[in-house]
């Protein structure tokens, strides 16, 4: 239940979800009950969201002309001397065990199917990430955003070593949490957490 604090503090606060390479509203439903939950309205215009939430791939994806205050960068998939293909293999034993654990077998199995639905239907996002998965660029575009960029522990997609790069770029506060590349699909409360303080 929401405080009231921080139900004051997401009042009129629009929230735009843009997914990664193999994610979808499926993987983030749960995280946008949250969202929800914790007042925030969810639009499917990030060009007007006052915050914009993107998990891996979809941080190469933000639109050029945002009016949002806060963009909150879910795991980049940065990590210049790491092969992707090595990673999406190590990434994928390691999901499969984690989540089995956490969720059970039929999510597992509903969280891959569901993977490679979007994969099909987001053609785009397999060369989107192939292409700027050993870049920062799009940051350069959003110097003038207040930006919140958190790596989890457990990412076998986004180096450790990002956190030097972005000390080049004073907007960016760095975070690192618990967890996999996909912990916030099914743990939602330590990032809304980190959005009220940056709200604050």
């Amino acid at each position: 239940m929401r405080s009231k604090k921080n139900e004051v503090r997401s009042m009129g606060k629009t929230v735009a979800i843009l997914h990664g390479w193999a994610g979808g509203k499926w993987h983030s439903k749960h995280f946008a009950l949250a969202l929800k939950s914790a007042g925030f309205a969810i639009t499917d215009k990030p060009e007007i969201a006052d915050i914009i939430i993107a998990h891996s791939a979809g941080c190469y994806n933000l639109p050029g002309n945002l009016e949002a205050k806060l963009v909150l960068l879910i795991g980049p998939p940065y990590w210049p001397n790491k092969s992707i293909l090595r990673r999406m293999s190590k990434i994928k034993q390691h999901d499969i065990k984690h989540t089995t654990a956490l969720r059970g077998l039929f999510y597992t199995l509903s969280k891959i199917i569901w993977q490679v639905i979007y994969i099909v239907l987001k053609p785009s996002y397999s060369w989107l990430a192939i292409r700027q998965h050993r870049h920062l660029h799009f940051l350069d575009r959003l110097k003038n955003k207040k930006i919140l960029l958190v790596r989890n522990k457990d990412d076998y997609y986004c180096s450790r070593e990002i956190e030097k790069v972005l000390q080049k770029y004073p907007n960016v506060h760095y975070q690192e949490l618990p967890g996999p590349h996909d912990d916030y699909y099914t743990n939602p409360k330590p990032y809304i957490d980190l959005i009220f303080q940056e709200l604050s």
